[in-house]
């Protein structure tokens, strides 16, 4: 008997296409538009060097020091923009490429070092920063090989005193590279989770007599309410974690999302995730006694405020409340659910994302629990008319 409810429940699910979109589609198509909106997210804050124009005069020419450090500051190591991206160019043609606004500075040794701008801006900082840095460090210099001469090494060259030594080693702390976009992603998907709550109020309202005709055949039939709610869970929640298996597939694959490679523990977060969200649609649809409409409103609204407080909207949003209000990072599903993802991504221990996992399925317990004990003992001494096809 239960098989036999099961499937007729997977089978009336499967043919509701509004819900369909919202719980699939829906968070598909927002994806899209994440990707549009972030995707240079992350390089917002690369660096690109100062473009400098340096006039090619005699006291340039002369001063081989200077020149020297021009030539090391505009190489490029690595991946690393360097810091000055240098012209030689005549005081004429200078003056017009500043004007033209195709170098950020100017600068002329007549015969001590100027610089010249037009505007004020962080690549004039910068180049400022530089030359008062030089000036500082060859006036040290000269005053120091004046007073002490035997610290010039033969052939004229000088011992090298400026290198600068680093004894800092710089490791990751997480197995993967920072990303600014993956918490909204996350966030996204925790949301899409919530939106399994859609199909709780489904499952419910179609073993309430007073809510739906189908509701009220059903209260007529042999069949155990409970089985019948059970049956139904099972089916909205085997729905809902294909759904989120699709949206993850869909991000990586398509939008190059990273969720890392953990798949097994992937899944099992959108496994949990998805009985999370059926299970609070369950709970709201025992405990509203109103219509369909009034229990997605407030679904609805739980669920957009739960994912914004989870970085939906603003990611550092999600560690400011945790900052502040500790203990809303443990009561809200939704940050559980970006949590979990994030541990996988950035952590080699699996604590953290234990912890999330056992949170869920407590929370998902609870609201199982409560559910039947507001649906057990509904009793119907007379069912308002309902229109045919709810």
């Amino acid at each position: 008997m239960f098989t036999h409810i099961f499937k007729y429940r997977m089978k009336c699910f499967l043919g509701d296409k509004v819900t369909l979109f919202w719980t699939m589609l829906f968070p598909i198509l927002l994806s899209i538009l994440f990707l549009m909106a972030f995707s240079n997210l992350n390089n917002a804050d690369n660096f690109t060097g100062a473009r400098v124009a340096v006039v090619n005069n005699d006291a340039y020419k002369s001063d081989k020091m200077f020149q020297e450090t021009l030539a090391s500051v505009t190489e490029k190591h690595g991946d690393d923009a360097p810091l000055l991206s240098m012209e030689l160019v005549s005081l004429e043609e200078a003056g017009t490429l500043l004007e033209q606004g195709k170098v950020h500075g100017v600068i002329l040794m007549d015969p001590d070092i100027r610089l010249v701008v037009n505007q004020t801006g962080i690549y004039q900082s910068i180049i400022k920063s530089f030359l008062d840095q030089y000036k500082q460090v060859s006036a040290s210099y000269k005053s120091l090989f004046q007073t002490n001469p035997e610290l010039l090494a033969g052939g004229n060259k000088l011992v090298d005193y400026s290198a600068d030594y680093s004894y800092l080693t710089e490791k990751s702390l997480g197995k993967n590279e920072t990303d600014n976009t993956v918490t909204y992603f996350y966030a996204l998907l925790a949301m899409a989770s919530l939106y399994g709550s859609f199909w709780g109020i489904r499952v419910v309202s179609e073993v309430q007599a007073d809510q739906t005709m189908r509701g009220a055949r059903i209260n007529l039939a042999p069949a155990h309410k409970m089985k019948m709610l059970l049956a139904g869970i099972l089916a909205a929640w085997i729905i809902q974690f294909v759904e989120l298996s699709l949206l993850i597939l869909f991000m990586s694959l398509v939008l190059k999302v990273s969720f890392g490679n953990q798949v097994g523990y992937i899944l099992l977060t959108c496994l949990v995730g998805a009985l999370t969200g059926v299970t609070l649609g369950t709970l709201v649809g025992g405990l509203i006694k109103k219509g369909d409409g009034i229990k997605i409103g407030v679904l609805l609204g739980i669920s957009m405020i739960m994912s914004g407080l989870a970085g939906l909207y603003f990611a550092s949003f999600k560690y400011f409340v945790t900052k502040a209000i500790p203990i809303i990072a443990y009561v809200n599903p939704a940050n559980l659910i970006t949590d979990a993802l994030y541990a996988l991504y950035y952590y080699d221990t699996y604590q953290r994302f234990a912890l999330n996992i056992f949170l869920l399925l407590a929370f998902s317990a609870v609201f199982c629990i409560l559910t039947y004990l507001s649906v057990r003992r509904d009793q119907y001494a007379s069912i308002p008319s309902i229109q045919e096809g709810n």
